[in-house]
């Protein structure tokens, strides 16, 4: 079983894509993420990264993420450096032909948008 944390906005498919992609692994998987159906009845705007996120985040054993320009602000970003911070292997799946340029400059790699590509990340990572 791997547990994972998608870091997404609902305004685009990335989610459901990233989802969709870790389903075709050969690998169980417990996703962590926040979902439409149950969303978060309210933020703490205190912190950079909810506590109840937070939490998530270190349950999941990956952070899987797209490689969209869109994740260079806002809640996503955070979420990845979070991740990031407290030792988490996070990837970024090629979702759009353009990188975010947050993503490069933490250093996050970008995998293709492959069953292959994702599995071969998670065993050298997990």
């Amino acid at each position: 079983m791997i547990n994972v944390f998608i870091p997404h906005r609902w305004n685009n498919e990335d989610y459901s894509a990233l989802s969709a992609l870790l389903d075709r692994t050969k690998y169980m998987v417990r996703d962590y993420s926040v979902p439409s159906s149950s969303p978060l009845d309210k933020i703490d705007r205190r912190y950079n990264v909810d506590p109840q996120i937070q939490k998530k985040i270190k349950y999941a054993s990956v952070i899987v993420c797209s490689n969209r320009p869109a994740n260079n602000n806002g809640m996503s970003i955070d979420e990845i450096r979070f991740a990031i911070d407290i030792g988490k292997p996070v990837v970024a799946v090629k979702i759009t032909e353009s990188t975010s340029s947050e993503i490069s400059k933490l250093g996050v790699p970008v995998i293709s948008n492959r069953k292959d590509s994702l599995e071969m990340w998670i065993k050298a990572n997990v």
